[in-house]
C-alpha cells in the first residue's frame, strides 16, 4: 500500500520539476532577450554620438588606412566600401543567430565587435542631405563609393532571400527535395555583389598605364613622347634622403621629351594616403630639390595637387648646362607634363597658358 501511494507522489513530484525547470527556461531566453535588445538600445545611441563627435575624423581616417595597404587601387578600394557594409550586416546577423549559446564573455566579445563595425560602417553612409561624393575623397574615392553602393544592394537582396529561403524551409517539402540553405544563399548574394562592385570599379589614376597611358600627346601646340615610365610601390630612391617622403604609398615616374627633343622632362608623383600627409611632406622640401638620378644639369621643382607631391626636373636631353634664357623653355615643358598628371587625377584635361616668362621657346 505505501509503494502504491509513492507511485502518484513521485509522478507529481517529476512533473512539477519538469514545469519548475521549463519555467527557468523560458526566464532565462527572457532575459537574454531583454538584454539583446538594451544592448541594442544603448549601442545606437552610442554610434549617434560617436557619429557626430569622431565621425569625420574616423572616416579619414580609415580611408587613408585602407589607401596605405591596398595601394589605392580600384580593386583594392572597391573591396574595402564593400567590406565596410557587409562586414557589419554578417556580424549582427551571425551574433543574434547565437546569441542564446554565447557565454557571457563571448557575448560582450561580440558586442563590442559589432559596435566597432558598425560605427565604421556607419560613418561611411551618407544622410539625406549628403552624398558619397561628398563625404569621401582621395585618389580611391569613386572605387570605394562603387563598393559601397554594391554592398548596400548586396546586403539588401540577401535579407529577402534569406527570408524567403527561411519561409519555404519550414514549409512542408516533397521527399528528397532538401530545403535551400539560408546560409549558402547569403554567401552566394554577397560574393556575387562584391564581384560586381569590383568589375564596375573604375581604375584610380595611380599607376603609368592610367595617370599617364598615352606613349605621345599634344598640349598648347606641342607633341611631347614618353621615354620612359616606371611605378614603385613606396618612394624608396627617389630623393636622396628617403626620410623626406616618410609616409609615401607608392610613385609613378615618367620622362618626356619635347617635339624638337631639346627639352626632357622628369616627373615622379609621389602618393599619399591624405591631402594633409601630402602638404606635410611637401612643406619639408628645400626649394629646388632634385630627384635622385637625373642625368647632367637640371631645373627642379616641387608642388602638391590633392595627395599627390610632384617632384619634377627638366634639363636639355643632351645635358648640356643650362643658361638662364632656356629656363622659360625648359620649364614650359615640365608644365605641360605637370598638367597632363593633374588632369587625369581630376578628370579634366587642360592645356597650360604661358606665364611669368614660362612658355614656348617659339611664341
Amino acid at each position: 500500500m505505501a509503494s502504491s501511494r509513492r507511485g502518484p507522489e513521485e509522478l507529481m513530484a517529476r512533473v512539477r520539476a519538469e514545469r519548475t525547470a521549463g519555467s527557468g527556461r523560458e526566464v532565462g531566453a527572457d532575459r537574454d532577450v531583454r538584454m539583446l535588445g538594451l544592448a541594442l538600445v544603448v549601442g545606437f545611441v552610442a554610434l549617434v554620438v560617436l557619429r557626430i563627435v569622431v565621425g569625420d575624423d574616423l572616416r579619414a581616417r580609415v580611408d587613408e588606412q585602407a589607401c596605405a595597404v591596398t595601394g589605392c587601387t580600384g580593386t583594392g578600394m572597391a573591396v574595402t566600401g564593400w567590406a565596410l557594409v557587409a562586414l557589419p550586416a554578417v556580424w549582427a546577423a551571425v551574433t543574434v543567430g547565437l546569441w542564446s549559446r554565447l557565454s557571457a564573455v563571448a557575448r560582450v566579445a561580440a558586442l563590442l565587435v559589432a559596435f566597432a563595425l558598425a560605427l565604421l560602417g556607419w560613418v561611411h553612409v551618407p544622410g539625406k542631405r549628403s552624398s558619397l561624393a561628398f563625404l569621401l575623397a582621395g585618389p580611391g574615392a569613386g572605387a570605394m563609393a562603387t563598393g559601397i553602393r554594391w554592398a548596400g544592394i548586396g546586403v539588401a537582396v540577401a535579407v529577402v532571400a534569406a527570408t524567403v529561403a527561411a519561409v519555404r524551409s519550414a514549409a512542408p517539402r516533397a521527399a528528397g527535395r532538401p530545403a535551400p540553405s539560408v546560409g549558402v544563399i547569403v554567401a552566394v548574394v554577397l560574393l556575387g555583389s562584391v564581384t560586381v562592385a569590383v568589375a564596375r570599379a573604375e581604375p584610380t589614376p595611380v599607376t603609368v598605364a592610367t595617370a599617364m597611358p598615352e606613349r605621345t600627346f599634344r598640349a598648347a601646340g606641342d607633341t611631347l613622347t614618353r621615354t620612359g615610365g616606371r611605378d614603385l610601390r613606396g618612394c624608396a630612391g627617389v630623393l636622396a634622403d628617403d626620410d623626406l617622403l616618410a609616409g609615401c604609398v607608392r610613385t609613378v615616374r615618367v620622362s618626356y621629351t619635347t617635339d624638337d627633343s631639346d627639352a626632357v622632362v622628369h616627373l615622379a608623383a609621389v602618393l599619399f594616403p591624405g591631402e594633409r600627409q601630402a602638404r606635410d611632406r611637401r612643406g619639408v622640401l628645400r626649394r629646388g630639390t632634385g630627384q635622385r638620378g637625373v642625368p647632367g644639369e637640371a631645373v627642379a621643382l616641387s608642388s602638391t595637387t590633392g595627395s599627390w607631391v610632384l617632384l619634377t626636373s627638366v634639363a636639355h636631353a643632351d645635358g648640356r648646362p643650362i643658361a638662364e634664357p632656356d629656363r622659360g623653355h625648359l620649364l614650359w615643358a615640365a608644365k605641360q607634363v605637370a598638367y597632363r598628371f593633374i588632369g587625369r587625377q581630376v578628370g579634366l584635361l587642360v592645356a597650360p597658358s604661358p606665364a611669368d616668362g614660362i612658355g614656348p621657346r617659339t611664341p
